[in-house]
């Protein structure tokens, strides 16, 4: 793998959050090239973080592990998860963030992040991104095999495809 690790996030810049999930990663992979693809993602706006992700991906190497984390749903039962399809990586909650992008590349696994040897101690009930998630990316983008990380799934959370309006004078 090239190590890179390609963030896109609704976190802003205005706090820590960001930069915490970086050092964990690079406290996992101090070789890690990190990329923040974008932490402006409207706030809990799923569907706008799966098609910038969807937009971005292909301009990346192959092997880039992309960490996606806009997340309404932590501390809930929806699944952290991470998947290889294609030649790249993805790690984010199953929420329908990855649909468009998994829907375009041959998916060859997806697992449920649930080995816990790949979290930080102690995982909170508010910060998936920095407790599972980064590590995960950091542990993909270091070499770990994806299947090490959890369980085997068959299928995750889809989003509908978007809506396509047109009128007379407008698309």
């Amino acid at each position: 793998m090239g190590g890179i690790i390609a963030l896109l996030t609704d976190f802003g810049l205005s706090d820590s959050y960001v930069g915490v999930m970086r050092a964990v990663i690079l406290s996992i992979f101090p070789a890690a090239h990190l990329v923040d693809l974008t932490h402006a993602i409207q706030p809990q706006h799923i569907r706008q973080a799966a098609i910038v992700l969807h937009d971005s991906y292909t301009y990346f190497p192959s092997g880039t592990v992309f960490l996606a984390v806009v997340d309404p749903g932590v501390g809930s039962a929806r699944k952290p998860i991470a998947a290889a399809a294609g030649d790249y990586y993805f790690v984010a909650p199953d929420n329908g963030l990855l649909s468009y992008t998994l829907d375009a590349l041959a998916i060859h696994n997806i697992v449920e992040l649930d080995n816990p040897a790949y979290h930080l101690p102690g995982v909170s009930h508010t910060f998936h991104g920095r407790d599972i998630f980064a590590p995960a990316a950091g542990h993909l983008a270091a070499g770990v095999p994806l299947t090490a990380l959890g369980t085997p799934m068959q299928a995750i959370r889809r989003l509908p495809p978007p809506r396509l309006d047109i009128s007379s004078d407008a698309i």
